[in-house]
């Protein structure tokens, strides 16, 4: 159990969370259904239910769910499966914000900027998710809710992204 602590905490304050560690790894199937949840979502409001079910569901399931590294490890299993979600939003954004800048490109070149500031958003929108998730699990010094908090973070941070970029087409029409 310690050494899955240590685990965990390595995988929250490093700066890349690109795989999860493998105590959550076998832990991401409750977040399967995450994809369906998505696509059937006509709206934000509707997609933002999405967040916590999948942490929940593992949470009530597994036995040391409830734990505090048991909380930390579903929270951060739901985090990776939305985090997936993230870069595919991401992609087909920046796929359609830049088919958007070929179509003006013609007549208003200096305006066809959407998939480039996309792009610097969306960089700058990583390093300040990163410092406010490392802030939140450093407001707990020393104290075990140090890792909920920072998966926490992580989670509600990511997931919200997720929706605004999946929804960021409607702005324009």
């Amino acid at each position: 159990m310690i050494a899955r602590a240590v685990a965990a905490m390595l995988v929250l304050v490093s700066p890349v969370h690109a795989d999860p560690q493998p105590a959550v790894a076998d832990l991401m199937h409750y977040a399967s259904d995450l994809p369906n949840c998505l696509s059937a979502a006509p709206d934000p409001q509707t997609a933002a239910a999405c967040v916590g079910a999948a942490s929940t569901a593992c949470m009530e399931t597994e036995d040391d769910g409830f734990s505090t590294v048991g909380m930390m490890f579903c929270t951060l299993a739901e985090y990776h499966a939305w985090d997936a979600e993230l870069n595919a939003a991401y992609q087909a954004a920046r796929a359609d914000m830049a088919q958007l800048d070929a179509q003006e490109q013609e007549l208003f070149a200096e305006f066809a900027t959407r998939a480039d500031s996309l792009r610097t958003a969306q960089r700058a929108w990583i390093t300040f998710r990163d410092a406010e998730c490392a802030l939140a699990y450093a407001l707990w010094g020393a104290g075990s809710m140090r890792q909920i908090a920072g998966a926490s973070c992580l989670l509600d941070m990511t997931a919200t992204r997720t929706v605004e970029l999946r929804f960021l087409g409607d702005v324009m029409r």
